[in-house]
């Protein structure tokens, strides 16, 4: 049995110096920072698959393929088509309940009533009173109509029917229940379907059809496919049956050579009306195959990640950890007076410091004298710890600017439908307008002599349950305000020239103030001001911000962040407004997004506004080919250089610091310094080397040191001595 210094007993200090878990420890650091890493990893390697992270299983894709955000732009742009055309299908319901609402079919006289609304509205082309009892038209003007479908009731709502003639003209028929001395009567409006505005693209052979639930084409523009072509016509089918049930999509055919089938559908719907429209609008296009990229660009970038990974964690435990612990173990041997086993010199510089200085402590207390030698310089810990997270750093630095730069390849089919989007959008917007400006018309020839009262209730048609105006009133010859309907006016109380037309009222102000007036003959004005929400309502479909703006580049309507008249910023977006008010082709694509403009050129009283609509959409939202790829590199890029500084800090802040105080605790009492005492800064196995120096100082000074463990953390965090 080995005798001891000064005759003590070895103490038993693992169990006493108990050392606290996570996020303490020397070791901690590096497996958190492996773990970390290899999430990363995995990330760069199963999230940038081109193809989807299945494909890695799955079979070999085509080199060629449709661009992945042409399918959904195609659904996008019929979808909002679709939109368009319930509007133009349900178009004469507010006719009608001004119709019903002026008064003129109070008189018992039905084929007066008759003729006068034909004078009155000379789009209807035909006009009936039909009893829903006897399912007879009591008086009937114009076309003769099959208006048996519309007998079936509406309960108490506009019911509105499309119907195909034999001569192939398309009728849309719209019928609204009439009350008191015609309780049971309809009126009964027909009008030609109006076509379906639309700029197709010719380069892809684009199709727009309307059809019915059952298949029955009303409508078609474009290039027919092909007859030959059972796949396509197979799409188009399956297309009719989705969007009869209610859905809207997109397929994809096989591929045809260097182009494949890609039809959009939608159904044809209105809220405000009874029943269902029962039509569908179905797009064909041929869309041109374009070559894919890399499926596994993440592949090399993620294992060169898990070889550094490992490699970092190999070093860090070598140089940092292994050694920290050896030292750890060491003082542990010397405070609990096991004396006879020579400290372990290491090669980390900061552990061979205070190894040096405990080895001197451990020969003073078995009363040698210690021996001078020469110390060789080591590696220095803190300079492998720089040294990992630079290369992290690096890597972090390689991928941004490699994946993280990646050119995102803008396919010429998105530019297109893009562009076609907004002059969709620049298209509904005139109409919109045109169409208040009509309305206004009518009112104003049905109200001619009609008492306040009467007028009052015609007006609140045009604002009850509708978006598009804001405020209709009548004015004066002065301009006052004689009669309101909807929220209170904003427009300058002036005279405005006589006939009919849509103005913008101001060019500055919390609000744009837009609004179409029609005069009467008995020298008022029928004024209605146009809502601005609603007009934002309809640019949305062109996707991304889409403003309209004035001449004076002042927005008009924003879908993003609006502030009224808020001047169209220098750049791109500006250079494209002014090219589409000179009536010039207007698109861009930029590093960032798509540009395209659209004016409001097209004849009618909107034309007059100079207005034009802009559309920025972001390349991400797109998604083109390179989008996923590039914003992925840089995540990676970003999570990895993150760990990077974490790594650092936590092994300079938790590790190397504490690591040097205790050095420097060390070399002071093998000097000689008894006074100065230490306490550790965390109970990790840096602050159990720290408390193992303080029990070696007192031995030195001649102190008794407490074999229980009630009295030792009295040595650990606090101030006092036993």
């Amino acid at each position: 049995m080995k005798k001891h210094a000064r005759g003590r007993a070895p103490i038993d200090l693992p169990d006493q110096l108990a050392e606290a878990g996570f996020p303490s420890g020397a070791g901690v650091g590096s497996l958190t920072g492996f773990v970390l890493l290899l999430f990363i990893t995995a990330f760069t390697a199963l999230y940038l698959v081109t193809t989807g992270p299945l494909s890695l299983f799955g079979p070999t894709p085509p080199s060629k393929a449709v661009p992945g955000g042409v399918a959904e732009l195609q659904r996008r742009t019929t979808t909002s088509l679709a939109q368009a055309v319930a509007t133009a299908v349900t178009g004469n319901t507010g006719e009608l309940r001004v119709a019903v609402s002026s008064g003129v079919l109070d008189t018992a006289d039905t084929p007066t009533v008759v003729r006068t609304l034909s004078k009155a509205y000379p789009v209807w082309r035909s006009i009936a009173v039909v009893d829903t009892r006897t399912q007879k038209a009591l008086a009937q003007c114009g076309d003769p109509m099959p208006y048996q479908g519309l007998l079936g009731g509406s309960g108490g709502n506009v019911t509105v029917q499309a119907v195909a003639r034999a001569d192939g003209l398309t009728m849309v028929l719209t019928a609204a229940p009439l009350s008191g001395s015609r309780a049971g009567q309809l009126l009964v409006a027909a009008t030609a379907l109006r076509a379906v505005s639309a700029q197709l693209d010719a380069d892809q052979h684009q199709n727009l059809r309307l059809v019915t639930a059952g298949g029955k084409v009303l409508e078609t523009h474009g290039d027919e496919p092909a007859k030959d072509d059972p796949g396509t016509r197979g799409l188009v089918s399956q297309a009719v049956s989705a969007a009869a049930a209610g859905q809207d999509g997109v397929l994809i055919g096989p591929t045809q050579g260097t182009i494949a089938p890609v039809v959009s559908y939608a159904p044809v719907t209105a809220g405000d009306i009874a029943g269902s429209l029962g039509l569908s609008l179905v797009s064909v296009s041929q869309v041109p195959l374009e070559p894919l990229p890399a499926r596994y660009p993440g592949l090399l970038p993620a294992a060169a990640l898990l070889v550094l990974a490992a490699g970092s964690t190999f070093l860090l435990r070598k140089v940092v950890v292994t050694p920290i612990r050896q030292l750890r173990a060491d003082a542990l041997a010397v405070a609990s007076h096991r004396l006879d086993d020579v400290v372990r010199r290491s090669r980390t510089s900061e552990v061979r410091r205070a190894a040096k200085a405990l080895e001197v402590v451990r020969i003073r207390l078995r009363h040698g004298k210690p021996l001078v030698r020469r110390q060789n310089r080591g590696v220095s810990a803190h300079l492998v710890v720089a040294l990992v997270s630079l290369a992290l750093l690096g890597w972090s630095a390689t991928v941004a600017l490699t994946l993280g730069m990646h050119g995102t390849a803008i396919s010429p089919t998105l530019v297109s439908n893009h562009d076609l989007r907004v002059t969709h959008s620049a298209d509904t917007v005139q109409r919109s307008l045109d169409q208040g400006l009509y309305e206004l018309r009518e009112v104003a020839r049905l109200g001619e002599g009609k008492t306040p009262g009467r007028l009052s209730t015609m007006l609140g048609e045009l604002t009850a349950g509708k978006t598009r105006f804001r405020s209709v009133y009548l004015t004066d010859a002065n301009g006052k305000v004689t009669l309101n309907s909807g929220r209170d006016p904003f427009r300058d109380q002036r005279t405005l020239p006589n006939g009919e037309g849509i103005r913008q009222d101001n060019t500055s102000g919390r609000l744009p103030v837009v609004f179409a007036y029609e005069g009467m003959p008995d020298g008022q004005t029928l004024i209605g001001e146009f809502d601005v929400t609603w007009m934002a309502t309809l640019l949305k479909p062109a996707g991304g911000r889409v403003r309209l703006v004035d001449d004076g580049y002042r927005t008009i309507a924003d879908t993003q962040g609006y502030l009224a008249f808020a001047v169209l910023p220098e750049g791109p977006a500006r250079d494209e407004v002014a090219l589409a008010l000179a009536g010039d082709d207007a698109k861009e694509t930029t590093d960032s997004a798509v540009i395209g403009a659209h004016g409001l050129t097209d004849p009618g009283g909107a034309a007059n506004l100079h207005w034009a609509v802009v559309a920025e959409q972001p390349i991400n939202a797109l998604d083109a080919a390179g989008t996923a790829e590039r914003d992925g590199g840089r995540v990676a890029a970003l999570l990895t250089a993150v760990v990077a500084i974490l790594l650092y800090g936590w092994h300079f802040l938790l590790v190397l610091r504490p690591l040097r105080r205790v050095a420097l605790a060390a070399q002071a009492i093998a000097d000689g310094d008894l006074t100065s005492v230490g306490y550790p800064q965390r109970q990790d196995e840096i602050g159990t080397i720290a408390s193992c120096l303080e029990l070696c100082r007192r031995a030195l000074l001649g102190q008794d040191v407490p074999a229980d463990s009630t009295r030792l953390p009295c040595l650990i965090g606090t101030d006092n001595e036993v």
